[in-house]
Order: structure tokens, then C-alpha cells, then sequence
């Protein structure tokens, strides 16, 4: 039998020794360093992971975005051939049904850690800042959910489009941008995908880099459980650990939301409808936009803006609001309890829209 060979200890010592040659090397020119932190204890469990977890989602959506870019037709004449094209591709069907998920998965990790810091009471001074950054980030992300709708330009993505042009000719010159008469040489589909794969990622990653930086300034918000007292007690004796321990189990649960992706993939690929015909409505927004309906359904068109500006409002106005020093939620129960009642309303409008018949709201429909 072999027997092992032991690794002398001075070569194990200059291994080491480069290794940190190199780092001080990359630290010295690149600042890498500023960027870590010291993180309390909780920081690695799942639910404080979320928002490394949405990121993650995005990132894994920026690659395999790239990729079906390369494929994709963005005119109103090739736009839907060049997406069946994609999915009679084993491979490009694969890529654009990771695609799907991950967004699937960004939006849930999204709103779960919209959730807990919610019920954490995160958003309490000092760090006002950082929730509405992420609020404007909640914002911007449905803007890219709802651009990449548009994008497949079947028929759910052409009425999806037909709302966006009616609700523009309502905002008036705020609505410019998805007006017909704003630009002669590209339709409205391509200027909707240069927001889709350009201008809101740029917001996104801008918003997302103040975010974090907010975060290093202001640290990781302490466990709220007991009295405020009790809570800042914690937050100043809690054993802390190496911010690489939470890059590590943020790409855990990268990779996990990966193999999570790959296995809705192969169970429920993502498809396509048919091309979009102008003059019926007979499609639903997906889920994620689908509490909107019953408002359209109720109040016509202007409610797809009044709807979405009194949530992203009321988030807004949260920390101003919400003025005591009380962090845990069992001492916070009027605003538990306006939790649970918007909670349990987007739920039952989603259900009433979801078993609802489609109806026409566009004008001339």
C-alpha cells in the first residue's frame, strides 16, 4: 500500500506567502479591503442572506441575459420568430428558461427581504437611507420584470405594450419615453428592450452599489427581539466574524437558487405564445403584477399608476411614519397588523384575478 506523502512545511509556509503577496498586491491598487466589514453573528443566517441572495439572482440574470442577446431580434417584425428560433434550440431554450426562473427567484428574495426588514424595523434611524434606496430598487426591479414581458411579443407581451402605451398618453410628458410620437426611427418594442438590457440595469447596479455602501456605513441592523434597550445591548456585544464568512454563504445560496433554477427548468420549461394580434385583450399580467387587475377591472387604466404609486409611496414614507424606538414585532402590532391586512389584500386580489375572465381595458378594444 502507498503511503502518503507528507507536504514539507516550508513549502505549505511559501505557498501561504505568496498568496498573501498577491492579495496585498490586488488590496494595494484596488482598494479591496474598504469593501469588507466586520459582520454580527446573525448576518449568515438565511434570512439575512436574502438580499445576497437577490443579487446573486441578478447576476445570474445579467450572464444568461447576455447570452440569449446574442439571439434575439429586438424589431416588432423578427422579435417573436427570433424567440421561437431560441426555444426550438436545446441549448438557448435551457438558457432562456434559466432565464425565467431567475427572475422568478430575484423577485421572491426581493420581496422576502423587503419583508424581513420590515419585520425587523431595519428601516429605523439611521438607516432611513438605506430603505428608500431599496425601495427605489423594488421600483426599478419591476420595471425590468415588466420590460421583459414585453420582450417575448406574443400576445401577452403585445397587450402589455398596448397598456404601456395608454397609460403614457395619461402621465403626459412624464410618459415621453414610451410615447409614440418621442422617436421616428425605433419603435417602442426596441426602445423597451434598450431599457430592458441597458438603462435599468444601470440604475439597478447604481442603486445597488449605495445600497451596500449605506450598509458598510451604517452596519447590519441588530436582532429586534426585546426592548430597545435590549437590542442595542445586543447589537454592541454580539460576537462578530470576517465579511468573507457572508460572501461565502451568499454564494451557497447563490448556488443553490442555480441548482433550484436548472430543476424548474427541466420540470416546466418556459415556452412561448402565440404572436400578438392587435384588437382583443385575452391575457393576464403575471403573478407578480396580477393584484393590479381588479383595480383595472374597477377603476380603468389610471389605476396601473395610481396602484403601484401608493405602495412604492406608503414604503417610502415607512420610516417616517414608524417613529419609535420599538424594534421587536411583538411591541410593534398596529404595524404587524397593517401587515398582515396588505399582505392578505394582495393575496386575494391575486386570487380573484387569477380565477377571473379577461377583459378589455385598452381603448378601442
Amino acid at each position: 500500500m502507498m503511503q502518503a506523502v507528507a507536504t514539507p512545511p516550508e513549502r505549505t509556509h511559501g505557498s501561504a506567502e505568496r498568496l498573501g503577496r498577491v492579495r496585498s498586491w490586488l488590496d494595494e491598487r484596488f482598494g479591496l479591503s474598504g469593501l469588507a466589514y466586520p459582520i454580527p453573528r446573525h448576518a449568515n443566517t438565511l434570512a439575512h442572506t436574502l438580499g445576497g441572495i437577490t443579487a446573486g439572482a441578478f447576476l445570474l440574470l445579467v450572464v444568461t441575459g447576455i447570452y440569449l442577446a446574442q439571439f434575439y431580434d429586438p424589431t416588432e417584425a423578427g422579435a417573436h420568430a427570433s424567440v421561437v428560433a431560441i426555444t426550438q434550440d436545446a441549448d438557448e431554450e435551457i438558457v432562456r428558461s434559466l432565464h425565467f426562473w431567475f427572475a422568478f427567484i430575484f423577485m421572491v428574495a426581493l420581496f422576502a427581504h423587503l419583508l424581513r426588514t420590515f419585520l425587523a424595523a431595519a428601516y429605523k434611524p439611521p438607516r432611513e437611507g438605506t430603505w428608500l434606496v431599496g425601495v427605489l430598487m423594488f421600483a426599478v426591479a419591476g420595471g425590468l420584470l415588466y420590460t421583459g414581458t414585453i420582450l417575448k411579443w406574443d400576445q401577452e407581451a403585445f397587450e402589455a405594450l398596448e397598456h404601456n402605451s395608454e397609460i403614457a398618453q395619461l402621465l403626459g410628458f412624464l410618459g415621453f419615453w414610451f410615447s409614440a410620437e418621442f422617436s421616428d426611427n425605433l419603435t417602442l418594442l426596441t426602445r423597451d428592450y434598450i431599457a430592458h438590457v441597458s438603462i435599468l440595469p444601470f440604475f439597478l447596479v447604481g442603486l445597488l452599489g449605495v445600497h451596500l455602501l449605506l450598509v458598510k456605513r451604517l452596519k447590519i441592523a441588530p436582532l429586534p427581539w426585546g426592548t430597545a434597550e435590549e437590542v442595542a445591548k445586543r447589537e454592541r456585544d454580539e460576537k462578530r466574524l470576517p465579511f468573507t464568512t457572508h460572501l461565502a454563504r451568499i454564494g451557497y445560496w447563490t448556488l443553490v437558487a442555480l441548482a433550484l433554477a436548472l430543476v424548474l427548468t427541466a420540470l416546466r420549461p418556459t415556452g412561448i405564445g402565440p404572436e400578438g394580434v392587435e384588437g382583443i385583450e385575452i391575457t393576464k399580467p403575471p403573478w407578480y403584477f396580477l393584484w393590479l387587475y381588479p383595480f383595472e377591472n374597477w377603476f380603468g387604466l389610471k389605476a396601473l399608476v395610481v396602484g403601484p404609486a401608493v405602495l412604492l409611496g406608503g414604503l417610502a414614507l415607512l420610516p417616517f411614519l414608524d417613529r419609535s424606538p420599538e424594534r421587536d414585532p411583538r411591541r410593534r402590532r398596529p404595524w404587524m397588523a397593517l401587515g398582515v391586512v396588505v399582505l392578505l389584500a394582495w393575496g386575494a386580489l391575486s386570487l380573484y384575478a387569477y380565477f377571473t375572465e379577461p377583459v378589455s381595458h385598452v381603448g378601442g378594444m
